[in-house]
């Protein structure tokens, strides 16, 4: 069986984490406190405000831990020094590359304008990539609470910028939310500046599913629903559309009930493609290694499958063509001297 070090010593890929549930506790402290906001100094009362309970009812539960760290990144400052923590847990994490994302609108409500909070981040990243061996793109994310003409000006004012490799449309799921919201990204994708993944799947129906795929997601975040559906999971293996797995945080929003559950094996079996991810580093209280070590321990991971879900991580992110061929190699040689 895989040990904790050599999974954690394996170049890994992530494609699914989230900026704002992502931050740990003690940098949240620090940014507030240089900033003069209130916030509790104990960290094990910010712990318990970050992070999901165990007896998390659902997603829209898990989704409240959100609403107390957004006041704190509405500032370059705060947002810059989240994106750097995130890339140096990556670094910590073994993570070679990994795509961060988040939603601007969600921290513009002091001023700040779509670009400058863009601007923060990749500041963040590209600072941690100066002193660590890990790479960072980001992915922008459209509220699907907010309007569709807010969604598609954020998107509008998002796409340019550099290290923005995607878009993306999370919060609250509805049934049959995806043609309601087509709209706002197609344009953007069709003119191949940016690729699509989409939440979807995650305790919706099944059709969310099929609609992202067919409106252009290249990805699919969680995709859970899939569990179970044979003809879904034909028509996901057929278009090589890859699945964001995040196991931890499917178990805190009752999405499955323990990792036992999680597809593992009839996803390898159906021929699905698809990665780990931690989803929120914080709120789920995980790393990517951690995610790998349950599928290990509950779904009997081998080696060869910890490579070949990497491997798919590398093909399917949004890297560049040299990028992808670079981390493809690294985790073909690099990584057969850590297992």
């Amino acid at each position: 069986m895989l040990t904790k070090s050599q999974i954690q010593a394996f170049p890994k890929v992530e494609l699914h984490c989230h900026l704002d549930g992502s931050i740990r506790p003690e940098t949240l402290l620090k940014i507030a406190n240089q900033q003069n906001l209130p916030i509790p100094q104990e960290l094990s009362i910010l712990e318990e405000r970050m992070q999901a309970p165990q007896d998390c009812s659902d997603l829209n539960e898990y989704l409240e831990r959100f609403d107390f760290v957004l006041p704190y990144l509405q500032s370059e400052f705060a947002l810059e020094a989240a994106a750097f923590d995130v890339m140096e847990q990556a670094f910590e994490d073994g993570v070679a590359y990994i795509e961060i994302r988040f939603a601007p609108s969600q921290s513009m409500e002091q001023g700040l304008s779509c670009p400058q909070t863009i601007q923060a981040v990749a500041r963040g990243i590209a600072r941690a990539e100066s002193i660590y061996p890990v790479k960072g793109n980001i992915l922008i994310i459209g509220m699907r609470q907010e309007s569709a003409a807010a969604i598609s000006q954020i998107f509008s004012e998002s796409v340019s910028e550099e290290k923005v490799v995607g878009i993306d449309l999370a919060g609250p799921e509805e049934d049959d939310y995806v043609p309601k919201l087509a709209q706002t990204y197609q344009l953007f994708i069709d003119g191949q500046n940016v690729q699509l993944t989409l939440h979807a799947g995650e305790c919706g129906c099944i059709r969310n599913v099929y609609q992202a795929i067919e409106s252009g997601a290249k990805r699919i975040g969680h995709g859970i629903i899939l569990k179970g559906d044979k003809k879904a999971q034909d028509f996901v293996s057929r278009n090589q559309i890859c699945i964001e797995g995040c196991p931890t945080s499917n178990v805190h929003t009752k999405a499955i009930t323990d990792y036992h559950q999680y597809p593992f094996r009839e996803w390898l079996t159906a021929g699905v493609p698809f990665c780990l991810n931690t989803d929120n580093r914080t709120v789920s209280k995980t790393t990517l290694t951690d995610e790998y070590i349950h599928m290990t321990r509950h779904c009997q991971m081998s080696e060869s499958e910890l490579r070949l879900l990497n491997e798919t991580a590398a093909r399917h992110s949004f890297a560049s063509e040299k990028e992808k061929e670079q981390l493809i190699h690294r985790i073909r040689q690099i990584g057969r001297a850590h297992v």
